[in-house]
């Protein structure tokens, strides 16, 4: 594992028991941006799933009710096991898989998901344009991509991580279109 790698995994195993308290607003106010372009359906990737926020969000909105298999992948254990703890407590482990892995890396087959949600992961990896491929090459249908507003200050300009959805307070969202014979969902800027 590189240096990089080693230290973000560092950092949020030893975050995972408080991470839900000091993010849950911010990760639920992308999590509804992303959801107004996305209705999930089949195999889900959630890339960086850190603590399994993004499943509780499905459940208490009923976007679980089209998944048949969920995929929590992180790169920390100590997030991973918070992620255990909610699927299970959420009565939503016989259809979650949790995977210890990176996202540079994915341990999975090619298009073997219909969709990828990766919420603010690509900022925080090495090689942020192996990881976009790694998500191509799982999925499907589209990937949701978010990225730090923070992270591109410097250029002041958005990053190419797809089709531009829109933003929260910190974040930039984007889809990625896999298909070609998909079509962009449409967004609707008053939701």
């Amino acid at each position: 594992m590189t240096s990089k790698k080693a230290i973000m995994r560092e950092k949020y195993n030893v975050t995972s028991s408080g991470y839900d308290e000091l993010y849950r607003d911010e990760q639920f106010e992308k999590y509804m941006l992303a959801m107004r372009s996305v209705k999930l359906h089949g195999k889900v990737l959630d890339n960086g799933c850190g603590t399994g926020l993004f499943l509780e969000y499905l459940a208490s909105t009923h976007g679980v009710d089209g998944i048949t298999y969920y995929i929590c992948l992180d790169l920390s254990p100590g997030m991973l096991d918070v992620a255990r703890k909610r699927t299970a407590s959420l009565g939503l482990a016989h259809m979650v898989e949790h995977v210890e892995a990176d996202a540079e890396n994915l341990p999975l087959r090619s298009e073997s998901v219909n969709y990828t949600v990766s919420f603010t992961v690509v900022d925080l990896v090495e090689d942020k344009s192996r990881a976009l491929k790694e998500m191509d090459r799982v999925t499907k249908l589209y990937a949701v991509v978010t990225s730090l507003k923070k992270a591109h200050k410097i250029v002041r300009e958005l990053p190419n991580y797809g089709l531009y959805i829109g933003e929260t307070s910190k974040d930039y969202a984007f889809i990625r279109i896999k298909q070609k014979h998909s079509r962009a969902p449409t967004v609707d800027p008053s939701s």
